[in-house]
Parts: structure tokens; C-alpha cells; sequence
């Protein structure tokens, strides 16, 4: 097994019941995905995580404004 896959087992243990839904429903999402993201679309992941590390971060349930 890789580092990564070691590395990305470990956060995966360390993080809460809700936290493994979302990650999963990512992670299901990703493998789904067929075409290569674009420089910017890099860009821009890079510049999420980048924030997401920082803690820097607002949940969707405590931003949206009506049931969907």
C-alpha cells in the first residue's frame, strides 16, 4: 500500500461519523468522474484545501436558507 493510501487511513480514523459520510460521498463522487480537471479547476481545489486546513470553513446545514 502507498504512503498516501497509509496517510489517508490514518486522517480517515480520526475523523467523526458525519465527517466519513461527507468524505465518502466525495470520494464515491471522484471515482465517478471521468474527465481530467482543467489548471483552474486545480487551482481552485488547491486554494479549498488550502482554506479547509486552515480551519478557514463553514458547514452547507449551517448556510443554507431552506430545505432541500
Amino acid at each position: 500500500m502507498s504512503a498516501v493510501k497509509q496517510e489517508l487511513i490514518k486522517v480517515v480514523s480520526g475523523i467523526s461519523e458525519e465527517e466519513s459520510r461527507i468524505l465518502l460521498k466525495f470520494a464515491e463522487w471522484l471515482q465517478d468522474q471521468k474527465e481530467e480537471l482543467t489548471g483552474n479547476e486545480m487551482a481552485v481545489l488547491k486554494r479549498g484545501e488550502e482554506q479547509i486546513s486552515k480551519g478557514d470553513f463553514v458547514w452547507w446545514r449551517d448556510v443554507k436558507r431552506t430545505n432541500v
